[in-house]
């Protein structure tokens, strides 16, 4: 299998509304401190990768307590729309775990998996 897009999101709102049915409790704060960075351009680069067939640069965007109830989201954009690849957290300054619903199949970004910033 390949690294597919996981969900696409039009805005902002759009992602907060459906991202917070997979987090809970103080990680739903997080999500949206992480959305806030995602969507002021200041994600952070995991790399090119090949996603949906097509090379793209991937970022992701934390928030949260390291080790803690933190929320990172590896994405792209295509114009306006958000991109989703993975979603996982913070456990380690440069290790994330993704989650077991938002996470690929396969590395670079496996669910269940702890990766550094660039997957695998």
């Amino acid at each position: 299998m390949a690294t597919v897009t996981l969900k696409r999101y039009a805005d902002q709102t759009a992602a907060q509304k459906d991202l917070s049915g997979y987090v809970e409790g103080s990680r739903v704060t997080n999500l949206s401190q992480a959305l806030n960075a995602a969507y002021d351009g200041k994600g952070k680069d995991s790399g090119k990768h090949t996603v949906d067939g097509v090379e793209v640069q991937v970022l992701h965007a934390s928030a949260g307590k390291i080790g803690g109830t933190s929320v990172t989201l590896f994405h792209f954009f295509r114009g306006s729309e958000l991109h989703l690849v993975a979603l996982g957290e913070h456990v380690a300054s440069d290790r994330y775990l993704i989650e077991a619903e938002l996470g690929q199949q396969e590395a670079p970004f496996r669910k269940k998996k702890t990766v550094g910033p660039s997957g695998g």
